[in-house]
C-alpha cells in the first residue's frame, strides 16, 4: 500500500496559498478531515502548521482560507512588539523582533476553538485514511532554544530497530503551532514558554525544516515504511527566485542583485535565510531517499510532487526576462519586497493575486531541482496542473 504524506511549508501569512492549492485539489466546502483522510502522515512547519491546525479544527477549506483572509486575525497573530528597546533597534538597524511571541498564542486559539487545547494525539483521533488501523500521523516542527536541536512534536509514538524512539508530545495542538511559527530575532521578541513548562522554542525553520517534506518522509521511514512505497505531497508558499544578470545588462527589477556586504546586512540575511534556498533542497534530498524516481510512472519523475509558485521572472521569445503573464513589473517588484508577516489587505491581496496566476499556470511552479543561473527546470514539475497531474499518477500506487 502507497504510504501518502502531504507537507506544508512556514511562510506566514504566505501559507494562505496553500489552502488555494487545496482548494483547487478538492473544494472550498471540503472539511479538514476530510483532506487529512487522504494521508497517512502530515508534516508541517510555521505558517504550514496553522493551516494543519485547521484541517485538524476539521474547518472547511472556505472557512479556513477567510481565516487569513481576516486582517483583525492576522493582527492577532503578528501583534506589535511592546518592547521599546526593540523598536528602536529595528528602526536604526532594520534588524529586531517586530512582533509579541506572548500575544500569539490566543491568536492561535481563535482558529482552534475545539482542537486547540487538546494533546495531538487526541487533536489526531479518528482521523485515519481508508484501510489504515491507525490514525492519521501529525508532525509539527520546532526548535528547542535551550537544547539547540529540532523538535519533532508528534500525535504518536515514532519507533523503529536501530532507530531510536521519538516520543508523542505532551503539549496541546495549540502549543505545538505556536512554538513551530516562532520565527526568531526578526519577526517575533522571544521564545515560545508555556506556564506549565520549562522548555523554550522557536520556529522550526531555524532547523533547515521550513519544507518539512525531508522531516516526514525520515519519519515514514522510522515508523516503517519501504522509502519506494512513499509518496509526498509538498506545499509550498512562494519562493522568491531571480537570475543574475547577463554579461552587460545592466542590474533590473527582474534580477538578481549582489547583497552590499555589512554587519548589518549579514543579521538580516541570517535572520531571513531560514525561508530561503537552504530548505528547498529538502524536496530533491526527499526524492533520492524514495528511489531517485526509479520505476515513477510517466508523466511524473519523482514519488515527491511539490507544488508552490515561483516569484521569478519568465523569458519571452527573444530571451528576454519579462514579468509573469498578468503582472507589471511594478506588481512583480512590490510582491519580491514583501515579508512574511504582512498583514495589512493590499499585501495580502497582491499575494492572493499572485496564487490565482500560479494556479491558472500563468506563473511558474518551483521544481524540485533548478539551474540556480538561469531558472530552467531539471526535476519536477513547470506549472500547477503538471503538479497535479504528477499527484494524481503517483498516489494510487504504481503499476
Amino acid at each position: 500500500m502507497v504510504y501518502r504524506i502531504l507537507a506544508l511549508d512556514g511562510g506566514g501569512t504566505w501559507s494562505l496559498i496553500q489552502v488555494k492549492a487545496l482548494t483547487a485539489l478538492y473544494d472550498k466546502n471540503t472539511t479538514g478531515h476530510t483532506v487529512l483522510k487522504d494521508f497517512d502522515l502530515v508534516a508541517a512547519n510555521s505558517g504550514g502548521s496553522l493551516v494543519l491546525g485547521g484541517l485538524v479544527e476539521n474547518l472547511k477549506l472556505g472557512d479556513l482560507f477567510n481565516y487569513f483572509q481576516d486582517e483583525q486575525k492576522r493582527k492577532s497573530i503578528f501583534s506589535p512588539t511592546k518592547s521599546i528597546l526593540n523598536r528602536i533597534l529595528r528602526l536604526l538597524t532594520k534588524v529586531g523582533p517586530t512582533h509579541s511571541t506572548e500575544a500569539k498564542l490566543p491568536g492561535i486559539m481563535q482558529l482552534l476553538p475545539n482542537k486547540g487545547t487538546l494533546s495531538l494525539s487526541s487533536a489526531a483521533q479518528g482521523i485515519r485514511r481508508a484501510g489504515s488501523n491507525v490514525d492519521t500521523h501529525l508532525l509539527i516542527i520546532g526548535f528547542d532554544y535551550d537544547r539547540n536541536r529540532a523538535a519533532f512534536f508528534r500525535s504518536a509514538p515514532a519507533a523503529g530497530k536501530q532507530w531510536g524512539t521519538g516520543d508523542s508530545s505532551p503539549i496541546t495542538l495549540a502549543e505545538a503551532i505556536h512554538a513551530s511559527t516562532n520565527a526568531p530575532v526578526n519577526y517575533f521578541d522571544a521564545p515560545t514558554i508555556f506556564s506549565n513548562r520549562s522548555e523554550r522554542y522557536w520556529d522550526g525553520g531555524v532547523t533547515g525544516c521550513n519544507n518539512p517534506v525531508l522531516a516526514a518522509v525520515t519519519e515514514a521511514l522510522v515508523l516503517g515504511q519501504n522509502p519506494t512505497d512513499i509518496v509526498a505531497l509538498s506545499i509550498g508558499t512562494a519562493t522568491i527566485a531571480l537570475p543574475w544578470p547577463g554579461p552587460g545588462q545592466s542590474p533590473s527589477p527582474l534580477t538578481q542583485a549582489p547583497t552590499h556586504q555589512s554587519l548589518i546586512a549579514d543579521l538580516r540575511k541570517l535572520a531571513t535565510s531560514i525561508l530561503d534556498d537552504p530548505p528547498d533542497i529538502a524536496s530533491f534530498l526527499a526524492h533520492v531517499m524514495t528511489g531517485a524516481g526509479k520505476g515513477v510512472p510517466a508523466p511524473a519523475d519523482s514519488r515527491i510532487v511539490r507544488m508552490s509558485p515561483l516569484v521569478s521572472p519568465q523569458l519571452d521569445a527573444n530571451g528576454n526576462w519579462v514579468a509573469p503573464a498578468g503582472m507589471t513589473i511594478a506588481e512583480f517588484s512590490y510582491l519580491v519586497d514583501l515579508d512574511i508577516d504582512v498583514v495589512e489587505q493590499p499585501q495580502v491581496d497582491a499575494i492572493s493575486a499572485f496564487a490565482e496566476l500560479w494556479l491558472q499556470d500563468k506563473v511558474s511552479n518551483q521544481p524540485i531541482r533548478m539551474n540556480g543561473d538561469n531558472l530552467q527546470l531539471e526535476l519536477g514539475c513547470k506549472s500547477f496542473h503538471d503538479a497535479v497531474v504528477a499527484w494524481n499518477t503517483i498516489n494510487g500506487g504504481f503499476p
